[in-house]
């Protein structure tokens, strides 16, 4: 495969700082608009730059943005890939400075393409799910407690299921809304939804988070979800497959779905009695059906591009 020629400027990121590497120099600048602006007047002579920079905790959000705004390119990199390479090239210490060079290196060695920029609606649906991830997990944790509480407590718990319930409620309108203003996401969330077994919460899912669905092969898009089985094979010997890796957002909310096609959708339904006839414990069958799923709600996602061709 070709790769284009950038100048690499990796980027290690704190919550205050940005630790830089390039070619000839290492500065640091800080991670607010006037670091950033620095750095794009200390690169604004390099011919084709590319910052190359990890995901951080969210720290990395107002960089990018600022880079697909004046159109510089930008790679974002797995952190855990970056660490394998720095374990791999014998570099245990770990500092702001050091860790830009690995970032370099690993940029240099692999030559990571351009990350899209994204699509503002579909990073602010990705934030609201991020919020509504959290506040399902505090509802959880509330009507856990109101099992076994003291009656003294009973009163305050519920008023706090009742709020948290209101604001998951109020972000799933604010989500449907967002999708109703574009024509391409709502007819997307219809051609997901049409599968039985698919919801609104799935094809949300796969919208914000899974955005390389049309752009990748069926086994690449099955890998990026953490749905591919890895072999654990050694001379004769033949490890059991796993899975691992990949986007547990999406391989979560793919789970849920599975587990109600299994009942309702007759085609995934049938494949999971199969594959338990054979002897397949009911999990190995959920993710298969999970794989199966992804594979053909790419294919219809595929079918309604072309439908608009």
């Amino acid at each position: 495969m070709k790769h284009e020629k950038y100048n690499i400027v990796a980027a290690d990121i704190a919550k205050s700082a940005l630790q830089i590497q390039t070619a000839a120099q290492a500065f640091q600048v800080p991670n607010a608009p006037a670091g950033f602006a620095e750095l794009s007047e200390r690169i604004h002579s390099f011919d084709k730059p590319i910052v190359v920079l990890e995901a951080s905790g969210g720290y990395e959000r107002d960089l990018l943005a600022y880079l697909n705004r004046r159109d510089i390119a930008a790679a974002l990199l797995n952190p855990s890939r970056v660490r394998a390479f720095a374990q791999s090239e014998g570099i245990r210490a770990k500092t702001d400075p050091i860790d830009a060079k690995v970032i370099y290196r690993f940029a240099e060695e692999k030559k990571p393409a351009p990350t899209p920029k994204p699509d503002p609606a579909r990073r602010r649906m990705a934030d609201f799910l991020d919020r509504r991830s959290h506040l399902s997990e505090q509802l959880a944790r509330e009507k856990n407690r109101l099992q076994n509480c003291p009656k003294a407590i009973a009163k305050s718990i519920e008023r706090m299921v009742r709020f948290v319930q209101k604001e998951i409620d109020a972000i799933d309108r604010r989500i449907g809304k967002l999708v109703e203003k574009r024509a391409d996401l709502s007819a997307l969330v219809r051609a997901m939804t049409s599968v039985s077994g698919v919801g609104k919460m799935t094809a949300w899912t796969l919208i914000a988070y899974l955005n390389e669905i049309t752009r990748l092969s069926r086994n690449k898009i099955v890998a990026l979800a953490g749905l591919a089985p890895f072999n654990k094979d050694t001379g004769k010997s033949r490890g059991k497959r796993r899975i691992q890796g990949g986007r547990a957002k999406v391989r979560k909310c793919l789970y849920m779905a599975a587990i109600t096609a299994a009942t309702h959708n007759p085609v995934i339904k049938e494949y999971v009695d199969r594959l338990k006839e054979r002897g397949k414990p009911h999990k190995c069958a959920i993710v298969a059906a999970m794989r199966k799923l992804l594979i053909h709600l790419q294919s219809q996602i595929k079918k309604h591009y072309l439908s608009l061709a």
